[in-house]
């Protein structure tokens, strides 16, 4: 359809994924151009189909929505639209964050608003401001208590997005304004700074070593000084200094 509002939708439970798609086929000025099964999947289809906007299903057992416009929220923003089966804390902190959302089960007459008030946000502003006004609903503190702890680190692997268990990463780090996870001896693009990771992770399970390093504490063999300077060595043979303002801290975690 010309000129139409290109979507993705993504739902982990079959029978809601296909009945969303076909309540939004019913309606005019929007068409479905992908659907996912998890969140990971509506990353991989964002990447590759950049559509204006997407439907998440909130609880999704890989990646949940929120975690999904988290990362997307970075770079501008489609329109989003959060599915979520009742729940009045979560539905008091999207209004709260101002963020959009569906109650399932889904109603046509609701959805209907919510697609007129979407075609009306692709065509009114930016991705820019989008994201901006994304970005400010997700860091609100009614919808960070929402937002659970990484479990597993999704990162961008040739076109798709993987999520790796957090112990195959051993080290994540920052390169020429790029955050990168070794794995596997490959070297994988994370869409989170390391600052958003640090708050993200797990508690205890990595520690800053310096302003550009996170080391996943499993992973290092042995640690010591080495010219006054506290130097960590990974298993799989990577030699990380830590810097003297972090080294105490280093320290008291590795004990």
């Amino acid at each position: 359809m010309a000129n139409s509002v290109r979507a993705v939708i993504a739902d982990d439970e079959p029978r809601a994924r296909q009945f969303l798609e076909k309540l939004i086929g019913e309606q005019e000025g929007i068409e479905v151009v992908g659907v996912a099964k998890g969140g990971a999947e509506a990353l991989t289809l964002y990447h590759r189909l950049r559509p204006d906007a997407l439907f998440l299903d909130i609880h999704m057992p890989d990646l949940s929505g929120l975690e999904v416009a988290r990362q997307i929220a970075r770079a501008g923003s489609p329109a989003i639209v959060f599915v979520t089966a009742f729940d009045r804390y979560a539905v008091q902190a999207f209004e709260v964050a101002a963020l959009d959302y569906v109650l399932k089960p889904i109603k046509r007459d609701r959805l209907a608003e919510t697609v007129r008030r979407v075609i009306e946000e692709v065509s009114g502003e930016g991705a820019a401001e989008r994201g901006e006004k994304l970005r400010a609903g997700l860091e609100s503190p009614e919808m960070t208590k929402q937002t659970p702890v990484l479990r597993r680190l999704p990162v961008r692997h040739k076109r798709e997005v993987r999520l790796l268990d957090l112990e195959q990463v051993p080290l994540i780090f920052s390169r020429d304004r790029l955050v990168l996870a070794r794995a596997e001896a490959h070297e994988f693009l994370v869409d989170y700074t390391l600052q958003e990771l640090e708050q993200r992770l797990p508690e205890g399970q990595f520690v800053r070593v310096h302003r550009g390093a996170l080391v996943n504490l499993d992973a290092v063999e042995s640690y010591g000084g080495e010219d006054g300077v506290l130097v960590l060595k990974l298993k799989d043979g990577t030699r990380v200094e830590a810097s003297e303002r972090r080294a105490a801290e280093v320290r008291r975690k590795l004990r």
